[in-house]
C-alpha cells in the first residue's frame, strides 16, 4: 500500500496505546492570554523550559484572566491557569462561579506585577480629561473590563465604556473613534509594540490615591520601555495587580494532582533558568515565598517552598546541610519558630 500523508500506516494496538499512554501521561495544559497580553508570553516561556523526557507543557490561548478562572474550574483538560489576585477576590466576592472558591482553587505561586496602562491621544494630559468619552474597558467580562470599572469608580471618572479586542482599539484611538483604551499586563507589554512616534498616543497617569492602595499596588512605566508613548527621560505612573498561578483543589491521590505536582517540582527546581534570556524580563519579578492571604497554595508547591526554607534554615546553623538526624528534629522545632517570625516580617 502506498502512503500518503491523509493514509498513513496503522499502528499496532499495543504500540498505539503505548504512545498514548506516554503522550498523556505527564502533559500539563495551562491556560493563559491572548497573543496581545505578556500572561500568553510567560506559558511559552513554561514550555521552552520545562519541556522535557517527563514532562510536556501544553500552552493555551485564552481569553484572559476572568476566563481563566472560569476554565480551570470548570473546562475539561485544562490543568493550570494565569489570572490576577483581583480577579480572585472579585468571583470569590460575587459567588457568582461558585460558593466557596478559595476551597475549590489553589494557588500555585504568585508571579509578576501586571501595569495598568491607558493610551491616549496627546490632547487627552489626564485621566480626569477622559470624563464622558468613550473610553475601551476591553472584551466584555474580561478582567481588564472588571478591573477598569473597579478603578475608574474608585477615581470617580464617569466615562463612556466600549468593549473591544487591543488591537482594534488602539487602531480606534489612532483614528480619533475613541479617546482612550485601557489594559493590564506586565510591562512591556508586545499589544503596544507597533505603536509608533507618528501616531501621536502616550500614556496617560494613574494617580496612587487612598481608594486605590488597599487593592492596587503601585507602578510605573518607563521611556526605555514605551519610547513612542512616554517622553524622554520620563517615566508614568501607574497602579498595577498581581498575576497568580491557579490550579484546581485536586485531590492528592488523583492523577491530575500527580500531573501538576510534578509541573510544579520542575518549576521549581528549573527557576533560576526562566530568570536567564531570553525569557520575559517579568520571571525576575516572581518571588516564589510571597503568601496569597486567605486562599490555599497548592499542597506540593507548600511542601516544596517549606524544603526550600528548611534548607536555608539549616545553611544559617552550626552544622548546616550535614546536621545529623537528631540535629535536624532539634532544628525542625526551631525552623518552625523562625518561620513565624519571618513570616510576620511579609
Amino acid at each position: 500500500m502506498v502512503l500518503t500523508p491523509d493514509r498513513p500506516a496503522a499502528l499496532p494496538g499495543r504500540l498505539e496505546d503505548q504512545w498514548k499512554a506516554k503522550l498523556n501521561a505527564n502533559t500539563v495544559t495551562i491556560i493563559a492570554g491572548s497573543p496581545e497580553e505578556t500572561s500568553l508570553d510567560v506559558a511559552h516561556d513554561l514550555a521552552v523550559v520545562l519541556n522535557g523526557d517527563d514532562l510536556r507543557v501544553l500552552p493555551i490561548v485564552g481569553l484572559g484572566g476572568a476566563q481563566n478562572i472560569r476554565d480551570v474550574l470548570y473546562l475539561r483538560g485544562v490543568d493550570v491557569g494565569i489570572t490576577s489576585t483581583q480577579m480572585l477576590r472579585y468571583f470569590a466576592s460575587t459567588g457568582e462561579l461558585t460558593a466557596d472558591l478559595d476551597q475549590r482553587l489553589n494557588y500555585i505561586t504568585r508571579l509578576y506585577p501586571e501595569e495598568m496602562h491607558v493610551i491616549a491621544s496627546r490632547n487627552i494630559k489626564s485621566l480626569q480629561d477622559l470624563a464622558g468619552k468613550k473610553v475601551n474597558f476591553s472584551e466584555a467580562g474580561s478582567s481588564t473590563q472588571i478591573t477598569s470599572r473597579d478603578v475608574f469608580g474608585l477615581l470617580s471618572v464617569d466615562v463612556q465604556e466600549v468593549n473591544m479586542n487591543q488591537s482594534d482599539a488602539i487602531v480606534a484611538v489612532k483614528n480619533g473613534e475613541i479617546a482612550a483604551t485601557v489594559f493590564f499586563s506586565g510591562k512591556p507589554s508586545g499589544a503596544l509594540s507597533h505603536v509608533a512616534a507618528s501616531d501621536n498616543l502616550h500614556l496617560l497617569e494613574i494617580p496612587y490615591t487612598r481608594t486605590l492602595e488597599n487593592v492596587y499596588l503601585p507602578a510605573q512605566l518607563e521611556h526605555a520601555l514605551y519610547p513612542n508613548l512616554v517622553d524622554d527621560g520620563q517615566s508614568i505612573q501607574t497602579i498595577a495587580i498581581d498575576s497568580v498561578l491557579i490550579t484546581n483543589n485536586w485531590q492528592p491521590s488523583s492523577e491530575r494532582y500527580r500531573r501538576v505536582a510534578k509541573f510544579v517540582e520542575n518549576l521549581f527546581a528549573h527557576f533560576a533558568d526562566l530568570q536567564k534570556q531570553p525569557r520575559h524580563p517579568k520571571w525576575k519579578e516572581v518571588d516564589f515565598s510571597r503568601e496569597l492571604p486567605g486562599w490555599q497554595r497548592f499542597p506540593a508547591a507548600r511542601e516544596l517552598l517549606q524544603q526550600a526554607k528548611f534548607d536555608q534554615f539549616l545553611a544559617m546553623r552550626q552544622g548546616g546541610p550535614q546536621a545529623t538526624p537528631a540535629d535536624k528534629q532539634r532544628l525542625f522545632k526551631e525552623f518552625l519558630e523562625w518561620s513565624q517570625t519571618e513570616a510576620k516580617k511579609h
